[in-house]
């Protein structure tokens, strides 16, 4: 297990450590010990990764199943705060890079994450919460979700038309999105507040509530 560090931005000849099915990956305890993670990850398995990030002697699923199920997209993830030893929940910020873009969009920093990603993360660490970046890539999007399943609640900070600039389907995001909720799992915002909230209007259509501003033109 344990994808590290990427020396280079973006996806392009990247493959994640292993391709496992949704059914493999819900199948494993939200907190996994050494003996099923070498199971799981057969001789992609990592020993000094696992031992590094175990704590009591067990790794988060979600922890596992980014390192090895997901493409590391970004370089590094500096400045992001160290894990809680006992997280309340499991968590992630979910960015989507534009591959044929110099910087990854403009939104992105030097590293491939959004500006704001690491805030985001560590405020949900500070709060008891782990939290892990990642990317959404259009190619792996099954084993994506399949991921994003195991998660408690998912930050989605995926700007609207970056994922049809990277020649993904936003309609297909948005639908596995929907389906996340209806299990349960809170997706923040949600593809239907970004469709008729997200735009600059948005402020037009509140300005009758109490957090709104009457005179908004």
């Amino acid at each position: 297990m344990g994808s590290g560090a990427s020396a280079t931005k973006g996806y392009t000849g990247k493959n994640a450590v292993l391709e496992k099915s949704n059914a493999d990956m819900t199948a494993l305890p939200a907190f996994v010990d050494k003996d099923t993670a070498k199971t799981f990850c057969g001789e992609k398995f990592d020993e000094a990764a696992f031992d590094a990030c175990a704590k009591d002697g067990k790794v988060p699923r979600a922890k596992i199943l980014i390192d090895t199920c997901l493409i590391k997209v970004s370089t590094n993830d500096d400045g992001l705060l160290p894990q809680p030893d006992a997280p309340k929940k499991q968590t992630c910020v979910a960015q989507i890079y534009v591959n044929s873009h110099e910087f990854g969009g403009t939104d992105k920093s030097c590293n491939g994450h959004r500006y704001d990603s690491i805030p985001f993360g560590n405020g949900m660490i500070k709060a008891g919460m782990a939290c892990y970046l990642v990317h959404y890539v259009h190619s792996q999007h099954d084993a994506f979700f399949g991921v994003m399943a195991c998660m408690d609640a998912i930050l989605c900070r995926c700007n609207p038309g970056q994922i049809k600039a990277d020649g993904g389907d936003q309609g297909k995001f948005d639908d596995s999105v929907r389906a996340l909720q209806k299990k349960g799992i809170p997706v923040w915002p949600s593809p239907d507040v970004m469709e008729f909230m997200g735009a600059k209007d948005a402020l037009t259509k509140i300005k009758n509530l109490n957090i709104g501003m009457p005179d908004t033109g």
